[in-house]
């Protein structure tokens, strides 16, 4: 995973994939970010290791139900949150 501002690259054997980072957070000293691919626009999460001094970091897969919950209800209070905002601002 290359990390540039808000946009990944996921490399995956020989294809990569841009994607956008919606947001990051951390629970329980694991952090996780929550992401959207640029070209298919499927929203997907996984765990990470912080980038390093390259630009480069690691996913990791998701590896529980109980973690898959947490990032389902924040992903739905990120976009409630959207939703708010877009109203204030009409």
């Amino acid at each position: 995973m290359m990390e540039k501002d808000n946009e990944l690259i996921i490399i995956t054997g020989d294809k990569e994939e841009k994607a956008t980072i919606l947001f990051t957070f951390e629970n329980d000293d694991k952090n996780y970010v929550v992401f959207e691919f640029d070209e298919t626009k499927e929203v997907s999460a996984a765990r990470y290791i912080p980038t390093t001094e390259d630009g480069i970091g690691e996913l990791l897969d998701v590896e529980t139900e109980s973690e898959w919950d947490l990032i389902e209800k924040i992903f739905d209070q990120y976009e409630k949150d959207l939703e708010d905002e877009e109203e204030l601002d009409d």
